[in-house]
């Protein structure tokens, strides 16, 4: 793993989908740095540490997110340094095959929960004059593969709340951005087959998030920054001869 001069240290976290994958090892990795994370998930809580605090919900329900957001806001004093957008849903299927149920769960945890979040926390991140919101993307978004639809859209309109927030919030020195992850080995990933990750995997130059560590760097990096760039999306670029994929 890569050595920063400024890791992020002493700070309050939020992230979500803790219980496993990506939100579960970044969380240990952060509470490593004297940091305290505050996560949520459906299952109960399976991080041990006197600086993690779970929440048990979910966040297809509105009112489970304004309770939980509100507090970690009183556990904080409304001192909320960091939030990364983790927790998703995912499920292959034809939209025509797809239930209302189903179609509104993915676009409720994987788009509205996060605006949701968005909206509570910034209010207080305006207060303190800082803060740093990362939003996971999905390559999903170019690939256009049959039965992810919803799943794509999802992430597709996270992208676009991405860029506009970061211009409504930058002036309060509140740092946003995306990471579009091509491919990191967790639950949700295995839903793929070993073919359709090679496939996919050789269409670009390079996996820039491909491990968690890569992930917990980028992170710090932008962090770090002492100021977004205006494309504040984080990818990978295609190959050459795969410019057409877009």
């Amino acid at each position: 793993m890569e050595e920063f001069l400024f890791l992020i240290k002493n700070s309050n976290i939020i992230i979500t989908g803790t219980s496993s994958g990506i939100g579960k090892e970044l969380t240990i990795k952060f509470l490593k740095n004297n940091n305290k994370v505050w996560g949520c998930s459906r299952k109960e809580d399976s991080i041990k540490s006197k600086n993690y605090f779970h929440y048990k919900l979910d966040l297809s329900n509105p009112s489970n997110i304004n309770e939980w957001i509100q507090k970690v806001s009183k556990d904080t004093n409304g001192k909320i340094d960091i939030f990364i957008s983790n927790a998703a849903t995912f499920e292959r299927k034809l939209n025509s095959l797809d239930s209302f149920d189903c179609i509104t769960k993915t676009m409720s945890v994987n788009l509205v929960a996060p605006i949701l979040i968005t909206n509570m926390l910034s209010k207080f991140m305006i207060q303190n004059k800082k803060g740093l919101i990362i939003y996971f993307s999905s390559i999903a978004v170019m690939v256009n593969e049959v039965g992810t639809s919803i799943y794509s859209s999802s992430k597709s309109g996270l992208e676009t709340f991405n860029q506009i927030i970061k211009q409504e919030l930058e002036k309060f020195n509140i740092k946003v951005a995306a990471l579009r992850i091509l491919y990191v080995p967790t639950k949700l990933s295995k839903k793929l087959n070993s073919k359709e990750i090679i496939t996919l995997k050789n269409k670009f130059k390079t996996n820039k998030f491909g491990t968690i560590d890569k992930i917990f760097n980028k992170i710090n990096k932008i962090h770090d920054l002492k100021k977004i760039p205006k494309n504040n999306l984080f990818c990978d670029n295609l190959k050459k001869n795969e410019e057409t994929f877009r």
